[in-house]
């Protein structure tokens, strides 16, 4: 289980977003921590030093954009990997139907024996190579949220994405300090697409203070 010290700095800091964590929750994201250490010795699966570490820069960001997804809404998160955002969103709001999709075989595996080690309902993986995400017929304007954290520049996830959203859905781009920055370089084009800005939310991950952009575009 997560140490103490360390349970307490999830639930500050989920608070500190927003999010209030049950007993059984976060004992969720234990079982989550202890696969990652499980996993990560056999694969290439995430880089960091600590729990801690996973828990500040990885569980908590996920969480920052809860937010803005509102009761009930169905979420594809997009190139998953080791499935952030998208197994902290549905640990902590179970109301979410959330579609986990990877490209990477070894991830996808990794991602499928998470989701029968935590039994969470209303939550999918599929392993779908990147280039066939839009042709996937399945997906096609399915989901009232696309987001993704690493799934790289903002023209390459909305390419990617567009196509999975219903009319009105949003793509979430979860971006660093310079999200604002790629935005303003990008909207133009992103906007003759058929995508129009909806918001951009500007903040500070707790405790470590680091610098998050969220940006929401709405499908027309």
């Amino acid at each position: 289980m997560i140490e103490t010290k360390i349970s307490s700095l999830l639930i500050e800091g989920a608070a500190e977003l927003g999010v209030g964590l049950s007993t059984e929750q976060v004992r969720d994201f234990s079982l989550y921590l202890q696969e990652l250490r499980i996993w990560g010795k056999r694969m290439n699966l995430i880089r960091r030093a600590s729990d801690r570490e996973i828990i500040l820069k990885d569980f908590l960001d996920s969480l920052t954009v809860l937010k803005r997804i509102p009761q009930d809404a169905s979420v594809v998160d997009l190139g998953s990997g080791a499935g952030f955002p998208g197994i902290p969103l549905k640990i902590a709001r179970p109301d979410l139907t959330i579609t986990l999709l990877e490209a990477t075989r070894k991830k996808f595996f990794f991602l499928k024996n998470l989701l029968r080690v935590l039994d969470l309902g209303k939550i999918e993986v599929y392993w779908v190579e990147e280039r066939a995400i839009r042709e996937t017929q399945n997906f096609l304007g399915k989901f009232d949220f696309v987001v993704s954290r690493a799934f790289g520049s903002l023209p390459k996830f909305t390419s990617a994405g567009i196509s999975l959203l219903k009319r009105g859905g949003i793509l979430l781009a979860m971006k660093g300090k310079r999200g604002r920055e790629e935005l303003e370089e990008n909207l133009a084009r992103l906007e003759k697409r058929g995508l129009r800005l909806a918001f951009t939310d500007e903040l500070r991950l707790p405790f470590l203070n680091h610098e998050r952009t969220l940006i929401g575009l709405e499908k027309d």
